[in-house]
């Protein structure tokens, strides 16, 4: 081989590597290397991990809420670091109204023989994301039905329950007067009271201190497990609700 030869062939070669370089795509992993790289910007950092701050819209197959809807709704706020805030909201319907009545159980139910499914998320509430863990393009978190009800904890007075021989102080949003229920309605202390708010303050909703009540999602027993795998355009995976029954969740980011 002469050197002429020689001299075609190699940039033959270097013509042909470059041409492969600038063919590769610039499509970016969510969550990857890149993403983790250079400083964070205000609403969700720089590289493929921004592609999460969306709206995000779809559905849960097989499986109706309160209302008959399937719909879930998913925004992501901020990606930076490993903190990722957002919210999730249920059903299709229209934001639900703030509480205003402490004596009366939220949502307010005026029948006598209630029961709220604590495990089960209400539409038209935004729950805050907690726990989320992203790797790669896989993106982990929970929420916490109850948290839609730290509202209507706030407004309660904490009562104080001594256990008996004087042992154990603890605040709860009911009185230990014992109550009573009938098909005349509900009562506490002889005196008549909503059923609905009975049944909250037994199933301990709200986190009670001296100072007040509250719902401290973070402490939440119950929990909606999400588990999804996201694309550009798309995000699919999972959703447990009410003791890890597993559905599909399909999810479209709005532009």
């Amino acid at each position: 081989m002469n050197h002429s030869t020689r001299v075609a062939l190699a940039l033959l070669f270097a013509a042909a590597s470059l041409g492969n370089i600038g063919c590769q795509s610039q499509d970016l992993p969510i969550g990857g290397d890149e993403a983790s790289s250079g400083g964070g910007e205000s609403g969700g950092g720089t590289g493929a991990a921004a592609l999460l701050v969306a709206h995000w819209e779809g559905y849960v197959e097989n499986f109706k809420f309160r209302s008959g809807s399937d719909a879930v709704q998913l925004d992501i706020d901020t990606v930076e670091g490993s903190v990722i805030q957002g919210t999730v909201r249920f059903g299709a319907g229209p934001s639900m109204p703030p509480p205003t009545d402490p004596d009366v159980g939220y949502p307010p139910n005026p029948g006598i023989e209630v029961s709220y499914a604590l495990g089960l998320p209400y539409e038209g509430f935004d729950f805050t994301l907690l726990g989320a863990q992203l790797s790669e393009s896989r993106l982990r978190f929970s929420i916490a039905p109850t948290e839609l009800w730290k509202g209507w904890c706030e407004l309660q007075t904490p009562r104080l329950v001594v256990t008996p021989g004087g042992g154990e102080r603890t605040y709860f949003c009911e009185s230990d007067q014992g109550y009573l229920q009938g098909s005349d309605g509900c009562f506490l202390a002889d005196q008549p009271v909503d059923c609905a708010y009975i049944d909250l303050c037994i199933k301990e909703v709200c986190h009670c201190r001296e100072s007040g009540c509250t719902v401290d999602a973070e402490l939440a027993e119950e929990r909606v497990d999400f588990d999804l795998e996201f694309g550009q355009q798309e995000a699919n995976g999972s959703i447990a609700i009410e003791s890890a029954i597993f559905y599909n969740v399909r999810l479209t980011r709005d532009p």
